[in-house]
């Protein structure tokens, strides 16, 4: 009897995920700008993001969607599961909400037919290697089916080489639980072994102890709803990256590229591995598939559109034309030299660690202008006249030097996009830095708030607030101004929600109104800077 006999057939599957739900939370890579900018860079024409149609394939409670539904009023959204509880969740939260252009379908993917219509973009993020074949073939053909003209479909998968060494952990741990059938029970089990290979291999030096040991290690982190789902289920079948694309090919569908796109450059190899690459690998889908190879890959979040769509891999400086850039990158000084005026300076984004030295005064100029107004985006045409009005004195008069400039300019921060250091939008930043005169926070975040400290910003990220901003931002929607704020901040502490706190000290000796004024706007500042606070 194989394991996989033992393992939940797909009915119980179904069900596991509401005994075992999957955490329902934001995945930027997914989001319609994203694969809007890739579409964009390589010829298409997509949809705007601010009107189109939005199709989830696996929306789980909808904590992907729904935030998006909320920024995105003029488009529309449907959402499709197999989880009934999580179908039930995510509706309950759209009524609180108050939306009325998503919807969450309890379904199969395999039941999509032509009566929903057609979508500009259609997201299946973690699902399609945790289905069996028949469903994976049925996800194709619905992006076949139901993509539009330009549209864009977002598949996320794990890939090879890299899942071999995983697969033979998932192996392990399928036998050792084999006979189990409670989920928490497995859950437990499943840890108890990864605790035994662990120990057993922490001192092997050899490669195969290596190896283990890192993706143990990398396991152990992780959550319960991971490890089950990723690990303890019937299905997971990772594919090589050309194995992928020739069954995309065969539903009439191409690739388009990652929704990631630095893993796509290969300058960001070593200068001999890029140059090898090229050599041996001149089409996109062998090199994509040589550059598995190198890197071991374990995952991708991969973008197809229909096979007709006319596509260009040379990127031209004509991308930039409507185009919004933002970036957050820090100066990488190296304190034992000294330094002196026009030496290259290195910047670094601290996210994706990727670099770009310069000594050309044009793009540091545009790196510090895009450091101030992170995390907003600020467009191209503004963000060259701050650089140009940064450089010179006066009007430059020479319409031509201002376009070879300008020129100059888009060419490096191509470069600067593709390579990792700074993004590419179409469309304004639907938050701001700034604190207005009645901040409000998204009706997500404040949502969220009641129950957690990792909230949905308007990056479409998780990030992680204190507990003072998760007990305001429930209060700033809009409707009241700092000193109001300052107000309900003053009776959180009255009804023994929060401590008035001076740098630790609970009775520093300070009038109170400046402390709660004080600390209403360092709340309000780090909430600006977090892509937390909404354009009224």
């Amino acid at each position: 009897m194989s394991t996989a006999d033992n393992m939940p057939s797909l009915a119980d599957e179904e069900y596991s995920y509401d005994v075992v739900p999957y955490p329902s939370h934001p995945f930027r890579q997914s989001h319609p700008e994203r694969m809007a900018t890739v579409g964009h860079l390589f010829g298409l024409s997509p949809a705007p993001v601010g009107k189109c149609r939005v199709l989830e394939i696996g929306c789980a409670a909808g904590g992907n969607l729904i935030p998006m539904a909320e920024a995105l009023p003029e488009s529309e959204f449907v959402g499709v599961d197999l989880s009934k509880k999580q179908i039930e969740q995510g509706e309950e939260n759209i009524s609180y909400l108050g939306l009325s252009n998503i919807q969450l379908l309890h379904m199969n993917c395999a039941d999509i037919d032509e009566s929903m219509g057609e979508f500009d973009y259609i997201i299946c993020h973690g699902v399609f290697s945790w289905v069996s074949e028949e469903i994976q073939n049925r996800i194709l053909e619905v992006c076949q089916n139901s993509l539009t003209e330009d549209g864009i479909a977002y598949i996320s998968y794990n890939t090879f080489p890299g899942w071999h060494m995983r697969g033979m952990i998932r192996d392990m741990m399928s036998f050792h639980v084999r006979n189990v059938s409670e989920v928490p029970r497995r859950i437990q089990q499943a840890r108890a072994l990864l605790e035994f290979l662990a120990k057993s291999v922490s001192a092997d030096r050899g490669a195969y102890g290596m190896l283990l040991n890192s993706e143990l290690q990398l396991l152990r982190r992780q959550s319960d709803n991971y490890l089950f789902h990723e690990h303890l289920e019937k299905d997971n079948t990772p594919l090589y990256f050309h194995d992928f694309v020739e069954r995309a090919q065969e539903h009439e569908l191409q690739y388009l590229g990652e929704s990631q796109l630095a893993t796509m450059w290969t300058g960001n190899f070593p200068k001999e591995v890029a140059e090898t690459l090229e050599r041996i690998a001149p089409e996109i889908i062998q090199r994509e598939q040589y550059s598995d190879f190198v890197r071991n890959r374990t995952f991708r979040q991969t973008l197809l559109c229909r096979k007709n769509a006319k596509l260009s891999r040379a990127l031209k400086l004509e991308s930039l034309d409507g185009a919004y850039v933002a970036g957050n990158l820090d100066e990488q000084i190296d304190r034992s030299k000294t330094t002196k005026p026009g030496d290259p300076r290195t910047f670094v984004n601290p996210l994706t660690r990727q670099t770009v030295s310069t000594q050309d005064p044009l793009v540091i100029h545009t790196v510090e202008t895009l450091k101030e107004c992170y995390p907003a985006a600020i467009s191209f045409d503004d963000l060259f006249q701050s650089a140009i009005d940064k450089m010179v004195d006066g009007v430059i008069a020479d319409a031509t030097k201002i376009e070879a400039l300008k020129r100059s300019l888009a060419t490096n921060l191509i470069h600067m996009t593709v390579s990792g250091i700074i993004e590419l939008q179409y469309n304004p930043s639907r938050f701001t830095v700034e604190v207005p005169e009645y901040p409000k926070t998204s009706g997500v975040a404040r949502m969220q708030a009641a129950n957690t400290t990792r909230l949905t910003n308007g990056r479409h990220e998780t990030v992680q607030v204190d507990d003072l901003a998760r007990h305001m931002v429930p209060l700033i929607d809009g409707t009241r101004d700092q000193a109001q704020l300052g107000e309900e901040l003053k009776r959180l502490v009255d009804e023994g929600k929060l401590v008035i706190q001076t740098k630790g000290d609970k009775t520093a000796n300070l009038p109170r109104d400046i402390v709660v004024k004080k600390a209403i706007e360092e709340v309000l500042q780090r909430l600006g800077k977090a892509a937390m606070l909404v354009q009224s």
